[in-house]
Formats: structure tokens, sequence, C-alpha cells
């Protein structure tokens, strides 16, 4: 059985995965550099980082556009971190439940990481066919 501390590894390398696949991607920085897994200081627990020093401009990509510029048009990405989560929520249950069997979560994150690994391909091909 996993420690609780295991679960929250898991939890956290599912929850970077699954934000790098849900992450607004024109040019696909914020995806690569901008979502990381670093450790509270306090605790040693894991934390996702989204923005910071490589992808600045992170939090106006989830947030309303209020800025006179955009002309009250809507944020295509409002709320992608929210939703990317409730998307994956009963999946971190599981996980940090104990639910789910460390076969399970190979195979989850196996299929995530797939996807991802997906999208970084395709966008290679777009970039070199350019």
């Amino acid at each position: 059985m996993l420690s609780y501390f295991d679960r929250l590894e898991q939890t956290a390398d599912f929850l970077l995965t699954w934000l790098q696949i849900k992450a607004p991607k024109r040019t696909f920085n914020l995806a690569v550099n901008g979502i990381r897994k670093a450790y509270d200081d306090l605790t040693g627990y894991p934390i996702i980082v989204i923005g910071g020093e490589t992808a600045p401009y992170a939090i106006y990509t989830n947030e309303p556009w209020i800025a006179e510029r955009w002309m009250g048009k809507q944020n295509p990405n409002q709320w992608w971190i929210q939703n990317a989560i409730l998307e994956v929520i009963t999946t971190i249950q599981a996980i940090m439940s104990g639910e789910i069997t460390h076969d399970d979560y190979m195979r989850i994150t196996g299929t995530s990481d797939m996807l991802l690994n997906n999208q970084f391909q395709s966008a290679a091909n777009q970039f070199a066919s350019a």
C-alpha cells in the first residue's frame, strides 16, 4: 500500500501532465516550460506551479479579459485551469483514497503521457512544415 506522500506524488504527477495537456498552446511555452512540479519548503509536499519567470503571462490565460484593448471579447481560455481540474477530480480523489492500484495508475498516466506527446508531435510537425 502506498504512503500518503506517495499518493500525493502520484496525484501531482498526474495533474501536472493533465494541465500540460489542457494548457493553451499558441507557442507551447506554457505547456512545456510554464507548468511544473515543485515542493513546498515547509512540508516537502509536491505542488504544481503555473507561470513564473518562464511564463509570466500565465495568469492572463486563465482570467477574464477586462482591458479595453479586448473590446468586450471573452478570453477563449478563461478558467482553463479550474475546468481541467474539474475534469479529473474523480481520478484525483481515487488516487488519494487508494482506490486506484499501481497498475491502474500506470495505465492512466501512460494514456495521459501519450496524449501530451501526440500534441507536442503535432505541433512540431506544424512548425516544421511552416
